[in-house]
C-alpha cells in the first residue's frame, strides 16, 4: 500500500519533535512491504525527513492537496494514488480512507497514536484481502 503521512500535528508536534513511535511505525510499514510518502499543504517537507533521520523509510515528500484533492495529484506531480492517509483532519482520509489521528501539538511521551496507525493499516489489509472474497474493506480503516 501507499501510505502517506501529513506532516505538522500528525508525524511532529508545534515546534518540530518527532511524535512518539512515527519511526517505529515508519520502520514496520516499510517491513511490511508498504511505501510511505509525506505531504504537507506547505511543500515536500525533506527537512524534516532529514532531521529526524527518516531518510531509510521515506519514499517521497509532496505538496499536500488542499482542494480538489484527486484532481490535484496529477498537477501536484503525486503519480501514484494514496492507498491510505494519516492526517489529523478528516477531509483527507475521508476521500482516500486511512486513518484519523489526535493532533500531536507538544510533546507527549505517552502519545500511543502511531500504534493505533499501526493497528489501522493491518485491519485495512484484512478487509482488503476480505474484500477479495466477497466482503467489502472499511475506506476509513476501521477509525
Amino acid at each position: 500500500m501507499n501510505v502517506f503521512f501529513d506532516v505538522d500535528f500528525t508525524i511532529i508536534d508545534a515546534d518540530g519533535a518527532l511524535r512518539p513511535g512515527v519511526a517505529e511505525c515508519f520502520a514496520a510499514l516499510r517491513g511490511g512491504g508498504h511505501r510511505i510518502y509525506l505531504w504537507s499543504g506547505l511543500g515536500p517537507r525533506w527537512e524534516v525527513v532529514s532531521e529526524h533521520r527518516l531518510e531509510a523509510w521515506v519514499d517521497d515528500c509532496f505538496i499536500k492537496p488542499l482542494y480538489h484533492h484527486r484532481r490535484m495529484l496529477d498537477p501536484l506531480g503525486i503519480s501514484m494514488e494514496p492507498h491510505f492517509v494519516v492526517d489529523d483532519h478528516p477531509h483527507l482520509v475521508d476521500i482516500f480512507g486511512g486513518c484519523v489521528v489526535g493532533p500531536y501539538r507538544c510533546v507527549d511521551a505517552g502519545d500511543r497514536e502511531m500504534w493505533r496507525v499501526l493497528d489501522a493499516v493491518s485491519a485495512s489489509e484484512t478487509a482488503g484481502a476480505k474484500a477479495g472474497a466477497g466482503a467489502r474493506p472499511n475506506p476509513r480503516g476501521g477509525s
